[in-house]
């Protein structure tokens, strides 16, 4: 699988407005949080891309799918490879010992806040909502390599969970609920400009 210049583009764009937004102004966000919200947003913006036909589904609504099973796993892979291509490297043995984070944060809640900042930094990047989610995978091992105070192997763990809840939940209409706006201009950072700081904690 290829990733394009746009979607490595998007990654930054991405990891800022989730410290952005989840992070409130103290730019400070719990590393699980941090995971699960971008693992939510690749799942939810792959289960998009899948074009389902359904009618009258309440957001939040569990939708199995042929293609969540099919397309949902290259997320993991993505997030697996990237990792290692850090020098992070993940214990299979610790994985099957159910090491892993579950988010206290509603998909729902955490969904509506990002969703639409999230489609902004697509739309710039001239990406579709697949490829979207690619860069979202790669923006969430960004953050388990990170994170000091977690192991890889639950950083790894969250972000499959929260894959396959994102992947496999019907999500709400695209709209402009979020704690901090995200603006255009704060996605217009150019190289040259120090990168931004935050904290996983």
């Amino acid at each position: 699988m290829e990733i394009t210049d746009n979607q490595n583009n998007a990654v930054d764009n991405i990891v800022e407005m989730v410290v952005s937004v989840i992070g409130h102004d103290s730019r400070e966000i719990d590393t699980t949080e941090a995971i699960s919200s971008t693992a939510r947003l690749a799942g939810s913006f792959l289960f998009r891309s899948f074009e389902l036909k359904v009618n009258d589904a309440k957001p939040g609504t569990v939708m199995l799918s042929e293609e969540a099973n099919t397309k949902g796993p290259q997320l993991v892979n993505i997030t697996h490879a990237v990792l290692n291509n850090m020098g992070v490297q993940i214990d299979n043995e610790k994985m099957s010992n159910g090491n892993q984070e579950q988010a206290n944060s509603n998909f729902i809640d955490v969904i509506e806040k990002i969703q639409s900042p999230a489609l902004d930094i697509m739309k710039k990047n001239d990406l579709n909502f697949e490829q979207m989610a690619q860069s979202a995978a790669i923006a969430t091992a960004f953050i388990i390599q990170q994170s000091s105070n977690i192991t890889p192997e639950q950083g790894f763990g969250t972000a499959i969970n929260h894959y396959i809840e994102g992947t496999k939940t019907f999500p709400p209409d695209f709209g402009n609920k979020t704690d901090k706006k995200y603006t255009s201009e704060e996605n217009k950072k150019t190289n040259s400009e120090s990168k931004p700081w935050w904290k996983f904690w």
